[in-house]
This record gives C-alpha cells, sequence and structure tokens, in this order.
C-alpha cells in the first residue's frame, strides 16, 4: 500500500522516513523547490562559508528526538549557549530575559536598570500569574506594570518568532519554552531535513491543489499531473493547506480548526560584521530591542566575523521588503548593543510572509492544547502533521518531527490493523 506526503519541511522527511523504514511504499511531493521548510539556509549571501538560516536556527534543551538525531548522524552542534541568563530568583521566567542585553531608544539599558525591570515584572509575575490564553499585552495591562516595564517586558514578544504583541500568548513568554540553554548547529538547521530525506521519493516544484477520495483511495491533482494513494499525511503549512482542495469536503470541526489557528507574519535580517570576537564579547548572546530588528543573536563565522541573526515582525511598513533599511536599522542596534560601529561585510533579509506555501507560522502556543488536537485528527484516510499539530515542543523542529512521526505511526497501525496484527503500544511523547 502506498502513502503520499505533501510536504517536504521537517514533518514530511521525518513521516516519510519512519514509513520507509517499516517498508511502507511513500512518496512525497513539495510545491517549492526546497526541502526543509523553514529550516531553509541561505549559503550565497555571506562570507568565509557562512550560512544564513532563513527560519529556524537553534535547538533547545529538551528537544531530544532531534539531538538525539543529531548524535546518530554526527550533525555538529556549536557550544552550549543560554541566549539570556536565569533569573530573577532561582528560575527562569518571563523577566529572565530582561536581565539579558536590552536596547531601547538606541542605547543599552544599564544593570541596573534591567535588574529594576526584570524585578517589577518579576512581582507582577508572581502576585499575579498570566492566564494560559491571556496574551502578553493583556496580562501586563491588566496587571498596570509601570510604563518603562511594560515596554520592556512587551518588547519581547518579536521572539515568537516573528509575531505581533497583541497575538501572543503569555504561555510562550511566562515560564518560556525557548532560549534558555540551546545549540546552534555548526552549518545550518536545514542539514537535519536533508539528512533525514537521504533515499526518499522527493517530487519538488508539485503543489498539490486538490486531494480527491474514491473508490481506489486518494487521488492527488498537482501542477504536473496526478497521483495515487491509500492514506495521505499532509504537513504543509496551514495557509498552504487552506488553499488545497478537498473532495469531499473536510468536515466542518477540521476547517474551522484551520481557519481558527491564528498566523505569524514577519522574517529574518541577518548581518555579518567584521571583528566577531569583540562584538561577542560586549554584546553577549542574544539583544532585545525595541524596534523591528526585535531580537538577535550572534553566530562566530570565520576570519573572526560574526553572523547575526535577528527576528523581524512585519509591521505593515515594508520595511521585510527594504532589504537596506532593514539592514541599516540592525547595523544601528548591533552597534547600540556593542559599543562601536562595526563593519558589516554581507546581510540578507528573508521575508516569509510573502511565500506563497508559507505566509507565516502558528501562533506558539495559541488556541492551546484543543485546537492542536483537532488539527492533528484524522479525516478518514487524510492525516495531519505539522507544527500545527504539535503537543509538545508545539511550532519548534521537535515539535514537526513528533508530529509526522506520530502520523506516519497510525498509518502503520492501520496497515497492521488490516493485516489482524496487534502492535505494541508506542510512547509518542
Amino acid at each position: 500500500m502506498t502513502t503520499a506526503i505533501i510536504g517536504a519541511g521537517l514533518a514530511g522527511v521525518f513521516a516519510a522516513r519512519r514509513l520507509r523504514e517499516a517498508g511502507e511504499d511513500v512518496y512525497v511531493l513539495e510545491a517549492t523547490e526546497y526541502l526543509g521548510g523553514r529550516t531553509r539556509g541561505d549559503r550565497e549571501a555571506l562570507k568565509h562559508g557562512a550560512i544564513g538560516d532563513l527560519g529556524a536556527s537553534w535547538l533547545d534543551r529538551g528537544q531530544d528526538r532531534l539531538l538525539s538525531f543529531c548524535l546518530e548522524n554526527d550533525i555538529k552542534l556549536g557550544a552550549q549557549v543560554a541566549m539570556y541568563p536565569k533569573g530573577p530568583g532561582p528560575r527562569y521566567s518571563g523577566a529572565s530575559i530582561l536581565l539579558g542585553n536590552v536596547v531601547v531608544g538606541g542605547a543599552p539599558l544599564a544593570t541596573d536598570a534591567r535588574q529594576r525591570l526584570a524585578a517589577q515584572v518579576q512581582d507582577a509575575l508572581d502576585s499575579q500569574p498570566p492566564g494560559l490564553a491571556e496574551t502578553v499585552l493583556a496580562w501586563a495591562r491588566r496587571v498596570g506594570l509601570p510604563p518603562d516595564a511594560f515596554d520592556a517586558y512587551t518588547m519581547q514578544t518579536g521572539f515568537n518568532p516573528v509575531q505581533r504583541p497583541g497575538m501572543t500568548s503569555s504561555w510562550h513568554v511566562h515560564p518560556g519554552d525557548i532560549g534558555r540553554i540551546c545549540w546552534l548547529l555548526d552549518g545550518s538547521t536545514d542539514v537535519l531535513a536533508h539528512r533525514a530525506a537521504e533515499g526518499l521519493d522527493i517530487s519538488y516544484r508539485e503543489p498539490v491543489r486538490l486531494v480527491s477520495r474514491g473508490p481506489g483511495g486518494y487521488r492527488l491533482l498537482t501542477d504536473r499531473g496526478e497521483h495515487r494513494a491509500d492514506d495521505v499525511i499532509i504537513t504543509s503549512s496551514v495557509n498552504a493547506t487552506r488553499r488545497i482542495g478537498f473532495d469531499p469536503v473536510l468536515p466542518s470541526w477540521k476547517l474551522e480548526a484551520l481557519l481558527q489557528s491564528p498566523m505569524t507574519q514577519g522574517g529574518k535580517v541577518i548581518g555579518q560584521y567584521e571583528d566577531g570576537r569583540r562584538i561577542i564579547d560586549a554584546a553577549g548572546p542574544s539583544t532585545l530591542t525595541d524596534t523591528d530588528a526585535a531580537m538577535f543573536w550572534y553566530k562566530p563565522t570565520g576570519q573572526d566575523t560574526v553572523t547575526v541573526l535577528g527576528c523581524m515582525p512585519d509591521s505593515g511598513n515594508g520595511l521585510l521588503d527594504d532589504e537596506a533599511a532593514a539592514l541599516t536599522l540592525l547595523d544601528s542596534q548591533v552597534e547600540a548593543a556593542a559599543g562601536f560601529t562595526p563593519k558589516r561585510i554581507a546581510g540578507l533579509v528573508h521575508n516569509w510572509t510573502s511565500q506563497e506555501f508559507f505566509g507565516g507560522v502558528v501562533s506558539s502556543q495559541t488556541g492551546g492544547a484543543a485546537r492542536r488536537e483537532v488539527m492533528a485528527a484524522s479525516v478518514g484516510g487524510l492525516h495531519f502533521a505539522g507544527e500545527a499539530t504539535g503537543t509538545r515542543w508545539a511550532t519548534a523542529m521537535e515539535g514537526a518531527v513528533r508530529s509526522g512521526e506520530r502520523a506516519a505511526d497510525t498509518v502503520l497501525g492501520k496497515r497492521r490493523a488490516l493485516r489482524g496484527v496487534v502492535a505494541p503500544a508506542v510512547a509518542l511523547g
């Protein structure tokens, strides 16, 4: 029997890998010319062999499936990094990021100012914790944070990774889920997809336009022809999935979940600078700012250069489509963080919002576990995976991988049931 997979991001290739290893006939249809979804790395724009991660950039502690995959496949990780310090107090919280390097109004905040702001935010978090679905902005207004603490706390919504403050769930910030202890890959995160995809049957530039069910299974109509399958795993982005025609129409509960999945909009701004060690020594591992270059981090690269990778929300001002202006903004914030004028030798800007088959990413955790469970539920022989369906590490690379393997296990369970084989219980995490 045959399984078709829509989308060659991490969820798609890990689902296909799981199925192939179990002996399943499987193929992958990818709408773009790229493998890996938003783990794409640019290998042309930077110098000295540096690669610019256009999307996801690091693995966090606790992303055990991918960390194990790296070890098993000799994928090298950089040094362990804490993007911001622990505290105030004995643990990480939504206030912790304010103890790191923060630039406001084009100037870095002094240590005592950051400690004061973090303490104010921590006191409010302790006395009036945010609700799980309450946005960062709504919570900050409810508890009446002082104006400067309010501004500093809500700045971190740009680290979502590309989000607007009114849509960012407090869960993402407090207690927080990314950036505490993490590893940058030596190359680019897209090596994960490339390694997992070895030996798979992947057809590129073949967007699926219609999935219809008939007596012989499913027919998938693409721009280049049609394909047949007994089961289909859909791992494409929420925006791309919304554009696929389904015959028969998906049930209302599935369609409503797709429509209710809130999307972020934004991209990445990346600059490469000389005097890399000097910049890192002065600026630390990351910088939070009050500009559209919302949050950026530093990756040492060859010839004493540093690559600065920043999240940039789409604030509607056209900055993501104006590379020169976006890089000039990044220059100014790196200068403020480092304390001197660095020389940029290369740079690029990537706008995910304008990408036809992406158009943004699902807002981290927004909508809660109930929506994600609905998104993950199968409809007959249609199975759903990807960031919108993750239960653990939802919207992160780990969540995508786990979701793909979960969907593959569902298909394999069907196959065993057809053969009358009872499968042992599998812990999916």
